[in-house]
């Protein structure tokens, strides 16, 4: 039998029968097994057995629930797309897997806007159901929202694809607000790359499988230690991202967001589902930038004649007065453009002239040039109009053109009478957004109008029982935002931090006023009458219930709002503290105690407050102790619980025990003001003023947002002489809160004391306009007759 060989450079052709070499086509088959194939199967291995294990979490938006044929929010879904510590979650409700006969379900896209940040219950998502139920009232209308704090499309087209399942008749998208914070986007504080958007895609999908989590936790173990921000920060995280807004970087992103857009819609289209696509609203008016920065090159000359105008128009922009204030500003514009607080002052007094479309200009570029771009830039609104127009399945709510907020709009500029601050929706701004929506939805699912009337904001808050006594609790929620940067960085601080006070101080009188409270609480008994499985509902009603002092009806609508939600550990701390505070001891305890053996050791520290007060109640103050010792074995780290237990020392009448564990806890963490208001509280009940004049002094440089900090420390520097000192802590305290004239006229001296003339004219301004506010006509004419002589050329 002849044999074949090879010589070298020979073509390579068929082996002979006989031949000890495989073919040509089967090395490349052992090739393709051997790199891709083989490979596949052990992933596929790992990833079953780790299923198999129970290791890692789902990768869905919507997970079984314990109530059969019913899902629940995910808990942890936002750990796929950022740092677990984060923490963030969607609301905690369930959901049909399978639609109920007659039911009409939308789907709410978007962010914490969307979600309905400060209070959801308010939001316009609940608002969008109670319109059309009115409308509608023989349909089950479902709502379910899937805001959460901090995403972008990126992650929202993933809920989009995750609830095709679940049936959707409409998927209503509110979204733009965090293109450029959120994941993946140039301002975002810690995932700002920007890899193709495959790469993205990708890894989210490999993040999703066992394999994936448990590779991530195997690089997360490698990462230096402070490499990620372990907890979320809120916006003050974001300080140090800024983008300007000739960022080559933002087309990037707004080609994602239209890729993204464009994916949820279609998905939509797949399923059968209608797309309601929305601009957004952002505040124009009344939010001044959150940061400002100078044009680069703006250097020597330039800059000192660019800061001399900007100086004096702001000083005499405070004074009122318009016409020079506008002449120094518009030679800083001039020299400086892209420095957006100019732009702002300038949208202001045009504004207040009555020169509408000039202050839109102003706004808008004020808007474009903020650094921190925490407001959605015009082009977003645009893409979204775009997405609509190519996909006969969407329709268009062009919200940010209704209410103000777009270069094409024909209303006045939107501002706080529809903003909380820079996106989120006060009452009247959600009303008008749910009302286009409605109107929206409406054409999109019935096709012909009802003959029934869309109710107005009075038969809309009747629906929610949204009255008064409310108002108080939805302003605290906004106070924990505002008052942390960025927002002390806005040129507006101490006037919006005095105009929030005074809003807050009638609120809280609404909340204590008998009347008010009767009224809510018929309003409640009405709505949930009419809505009786509407967890939001018995919520309202139970913080009425509070207010009224009322511990039975606050105890069962605890009850049953926990019954309609999905089982969490918050809803099972609330109703045991309702539980102790109705003297049922024993149900409260057994109810602490196994939550807390089910609850993940980070969620320890929102049960700590119950069980202290248990036990301080019983009166066991050394088992309450150990207790706290089992949870902070669990949580090591947790400064939160330490922070309890050094409460429960207090309380056991231990000061010695408290102040150990408060000097523990701001050793370990210099910014817990918790800890500090504790430590200071308890040394001045001890008589010891001068150790908690030295505490405050050594912590008010690690708590910069402890305004009551920042004003006993400045309090405390003055009586030690130390001006330079004083002066710091007041101006910290200016922005960490609202201050009175007086606190701004006492700043005002000791920067003049310290030979800083053009700070101090400044808050002189700032003392005058706040003692206006405040009525104190005598003050404000003290105040204006010192800041003439100051003008006065001297003899």
């Amino acid at each position: 039998m002849r044999r074949f060989t090879l010589s070298p450079g020979a073509p390579t052709s068929p082996t002979r029968p006989g031949s000890s070499r495989p073919p040509a086509a089967r090395l490349w088959l052992y090739r393709v097994l051997a790199a891709v194939v083989f490979p596949a199967l052990l992933l596929l291995g790992l990833e079953g057995a780790l299923r198999v294990a129970g290791y890692g979490r789902s990768a869905k938006f919507l997970i079984p629930d314990t109530r059969p044929g019913y899902y629940r929010t995910n808990p942890e879904f936002v750990r796929l797309f950022m740092p677990g510590g984060f923490d963030l979650r969607p609301l905690n409700f369930r959901v049909a897997k399978n639609k109920p006969a007659n039911t009409v379900r939308l789907v709410i896209l978007g962010e914490s806007a969307a979600q309905g940040v400060p209070e959801p219950a308010f939001a316009f998502g609940p608002q969008l159901r109670a319109q059309l139920r009115a409308r509608y009232p023989d349909k089950n209308i479902e709502i379910i929202n899937t805001g959460i704090v901090a995403i972008n499309s990126h992650v929202v087209r993933q809920i989009a694809r995750d609830l095709v399942d679940f049936s959707p008749d409409l998927y209503v998208v509110y979204l733009g607000n965090n293109e450029i914070v959120g994941p993946h986007g140039p301002g975002c504080a810690y995932l700002s790359d920007m890899p193709p958007l495959p790469v993205i895609r990708l890894s989210a999908f490999i993040r999703a499988t066992r394999s994936g989590q448990l590779l991530g936790a195997v690089l997360s173990g490698l990462r230096p230690a402070g490499a990620r921000p372990a907890a979320w920060g809120g916006m003050a995280m974001f300080a140090e991202s800024a983008v300007r807004g000739d960022d080559p970087r933002l087309e990037k992103a707004f080609a994602y967001f239209e890729n993204n857009l464009e994916d949820i819609v279609r998905v939509a289209t797949a399923a059968g589902a209608k797309t309601l696509l929305c601009t957004v609203v952002s505040n124009l008016k009344d939010c001044a930038p959150l940061l400002s920065l100078h044009q680069s090159g703006l250097t020597g000359a330039n800059l000192a004649a660019w800061e001399k105008s900007f100086t004096a128009g702001q000083f005499k922009w405070l004074l009122g007065e318009s016409a020079a204030a506008r002449a120094d500003l518009t030679e800083a514009l001039r020299l400086d453009p892209q420095y957006a607080a100019t732009s702002f002052m300038l949208g202001s007094l045009a504004w207040q002239a009555g020169e509408t479309e000039a202050a839109r200009k102003h706004f808008l570029a004020a808007q474009h040039w903020d650094a921190l771009r925490f407001r959605p830039d015009p082009p977003l609104n645009e893409i979204t109009r775009r997405v609509a127009r190519r996909h006969p399945s969407a329709s268009l709510v062009d919200t940010a053109a209704l209410l103000g907020s777009d270069p094409a709009s024909t209303v006045p500029p939107a501002g706080r009478e529809l903003l909380f601050e820079h996106v989120h929706l006060d009452w009247e701004g959600n009303f008008l957004l749910a009302q286009a929506m409605a109107q929206g939805a409406e054409a999109a699912l019935f096709g012909s109008a009802s003959p029934r009337p869309w109710l107005d904001s009075a038969g809309v808050a009747t629906a929610l029982a949204r009255t008064p006594q409310a108002r108080a609790g939805v302003l605290k929620k906004i106070a924990t935002i505002t008052q942390n940067p960025p927002f002390p960085n806005q040129l507006t601080y101490p006037g919006d931090m005095a105009r929030f006070e005074r809003e807050l101080a009638r609120a809280q009188a609404d909340r204590s006023d008998p009347e008010i409270l009767r009224q809510a609480w018929q309003a409640a008994e009405a709505a949930l009458a009419s809505d009786p499985d509407n967890p939001a509902l018995a919520k309202v009603a139970e913080d009425i219930a509070d207010d009224l002092g009322d511990a039975a009806a606050a105890l069962s609508l605890a009850r049953r709002g926990r019954e309609l939600q999905p089982e969490y550990f918050r809803l099972a701390a609330n109703e045991a503290l309702k539980l102790s505070q109705a003297g049922r001891l024993a149900e409260a305890e057994k109810l602490l105690l196994l939550t807390a053996e089910n609850c993940a050791p980070g969620e320890l520290a929102v049960i700590a407050p119950a069980l202290v007060d248990l036990f301080n109640r019983t009166r066991r103050f050394a088992e309450g102790r150990r207790t706290l010792d089992a949870f902070i074995a669990r949580s090591p780290g947790d400064q939160a619980l330490a922070l309890w237990r050094g409460r429960l020392a207090g309380m056991a009448g231990d000061p010695a025990a408290a102040e150990q564990e408060f000097r523990a806890v701001l050793a370990a963490e210099p910014g817990q003001a918790g800890a500090l208001e504790e430590l200071v509280a308890l040394l001045h009940t001890q008589g010891r003023a001068g150790d908690a004049d030295r505490e405050s002094l050594a912590a008010a440089e690690h708590q910069p947002a402890n305004q009551a900090n920042n004003l006993r420390a400045a309090l405390a520097a003055e009586t030690l002489g130390d001006e330079a000192r004083a002066a710091k802590y007041f101006l910290a305290a200016e922005r960490s809160g609202p201050v009175s004239a007086a606190i701004e006229l006492r700043l005002a001296r000791k920067l003049l004391g310290l030979g800083r003339a053009d700070e101090a004219l400044l808050h002189l301004a700032w003392a005058r306009r706040l003692a206006q506010q405040e009525g104190n006509a005598t003050v404000t004419d003290s105040i204006t007759e010192f800041i003439g002589r100051f003008r006065s050329p001297q003899p």
